[in-house]
């Protein structure tokens, strides 16, 4: 009895360590599952509070008084900043094919948001020769508001773009840039 039990040994520890091995890879494939969603999430949610700070940006812009300072619109600057800062801590390489590639877009995307709004923000400024300061005077004049106006209309679609399209789980870059013709 005892040379049949230390046959059976190795061949119970081995289906022990088969059935640990998928147990295991049964939870890696349910947390990169969760990490993905848990991602996906993030990009909607980032997008949703990036459009409330561009609305909040331009509201302030269309009713502010003509003695506005940028560090009244510099509170929602440095938030989608802090929104892309988010979004840079995510790791795409963890990511489904599909997810990684919306990763990529809707980071670019945001990325390019921020900078634009910054941009439009600094043309406003009276005094542009200097670094900008909180207490710098805005001119907001009839040609500086709608223009301001018309570029956070246009982010405001870019981002539009990409929540819709992550929300039906759609390819953000085929919506985005790959009808772009490079043509002409």
């Amino acid at each position: 009895m005892g040379e049949k039990f230390r046959l059976w040994i190795p061949l119970l520890v081995s289906f022990l360590s088969l059935a640990l091995a998928g147990v295991s890879a049964v939870y890696q494939f349910s947390e990169s599952k969760r990490y993905s969603s848990n991602t996906h999430q993030v990009l909607i949610n980032s997008a949703e509070l990036a459009k409330y700070d561009l609305k909040l940006l331009d509201y302030k812009v269309l009713s502010g008084d003509a003695d506005m300072r940028y560090g009244e619109l510099n509170i929602q600057l440095d938030s989608l900043k802090q929104n892309l800062e988010t979004i840079k801590d995510v790791d795409p390489t963890t990511l489904p094919k599909i997810d990684a590639i919306n990763y990529q877009v809707y980071r670019q995307d945001l990325n390019t948001v921020v900078k634009l709004s910054e941009d439009a923000t600094n043309n406003m400024r009276k005094d542009r020769t200097k670094v900008a300061g909180d207490e710098d005077e805005l001119d907001l004049d009839i040609s500086t508001r709608p223009q301001f106006d018309a570029t956070m209309k246009n982010l405001k679609h870019v981002l539009n773009q990409d929540e819709q399209g992550l929300k039906q789980h759609k390819d953000l870059y085929n919506i985005n840039y790959a009808k772009v013709d490079f043509s002409n």
